[in-house]
């Protein structure tokens, strides 16, 4: 085991400056920024929301005090406060007793009370304009996982991802659109509503009118996600009141159950495996640390 300062060496790296392009899924960022080692504790770094301007966004990251080789890597998706630091500290204890670096991207909102930009992955714009496929936010977590790796010398090859309300939403929708993603376990808690693997029913609620397959949905339904939902989570406070997702069910709960559902049938419809979990959190309501620790108890036995 190397001592924690080998591990974030920065001589080297120091060859890559010059050629320092955040990969991505075989794109290229076309105006990448140079991110320094992060610190231990909390730091701050920042990074270009999409892969061509000037915008940037921050996302906040725990680095524990004690740190090995096998560190894992969690990304933790904020709701619609976009209260990424809450997040974050939601789960530092977690990252002190088992050797993971966590992550919490803070997106800034776009246009005030619409979802497009974050829920939705940036899939769109609100003019429903298809946003070209290096500017999906879904491509903004790859490449902070690529450029941590890069200025930090991680070993990981792979990282997990936990989303609540918003977050959760975010998550869904990442795997069904990036199925090539480096997730290796998906957490989506007490989303309000979902895009159903329905190729019939227009998106954001369904896959019509997108490039999303057969083929990209096996791969989509062989990652694993697990759906958690709060048994107590059943107000309407802040829940989508549309015909297409009061058609999804009438409380957070019901319209996870019959995502998961709806899901599962698909599977078997398209002859493909299905790696998905649904959890029903007794107690729990729409409370994003309550359902953080659930994700965190998977975790730790895996």
């Amino acid at each position: 085991m190397r001592h924690k300062k080998n591990l974030f060496n920065v001589a080297l790296i120091a060859g890559l400056s010059l050629v320092l392009c955040a990969f991505v899924l075989g794109t290229f960022s076309r105006t990448p920024i140079h991110v320094a080692p992060i610190k231990v504790g909390v730091d701050t770094s920042e990074i270009l929301r999409f892969s061509s301007g000037s915008e940037k966004i921050n996302y906040y990251t725990y680095l524990p005090n004690k740190v090995n080789d096998s560190m894992k890597v969690m990304f933790v998706m904020h709701g619609t406060d976009r209260n990424a630091k809450d997040y974050l500290h939601a789960w530092m204890k977690f990252a002190d007793s088992n050797n993971y670096l966590i992550v919490a991207p803070e997106f800034t909102e776009l246009a005030y009370d619409e979802t497009f930009d974050y829920q939705e992955g940036n899939l769109w714009n609100q003019s429903e304009v298809w946003s070209s496929k290096e500017d999906w936010a879904f491509l903004t977590i790859e490449r902070i996982f690529s450029e941590l790796k890069t200025t930090n010398v991680l070993s990981a090859d792979f990282y997990s991802i936990f989303g609540h309300s918003a977050g959760a939403q975010f998550v869904h929708r990442m795997l069904l659109f990036l199925p090539e993603s480096h997730i290796k376990y998906a957490f989506a808690a007490n989303a309000g509503w979902y895009t159903f693997p329905n190729c019939d029913v227009k998106f954001p609620y369904g896959l019509k009118n997108t490039l999303v397959g057969d083929e990209s949905l096996a791969r989509s339904f062989g990652k694993q996600l697990f759906v958690l939902l709060g048994a107590n989570d059943d107000k309407s406070e802040h829940l989508r009141q549309t015909k297409n997702a009061n058609e999804q069910g009438p409380t957070r709960i019901a319209r996870g159950n019959n995502f998961f559902r709806y899901s599962q049938d698909k599977a078997k419809q398209i002859s493909t495996e299905f790696n998905w979990t649904k959890k029903i959190i007794k107690q729990a309501d729409h409370n994003y640390i309550l359902m953080s620790k659930e994700a965190q108890n998977f975790l730790v036995k895996n």
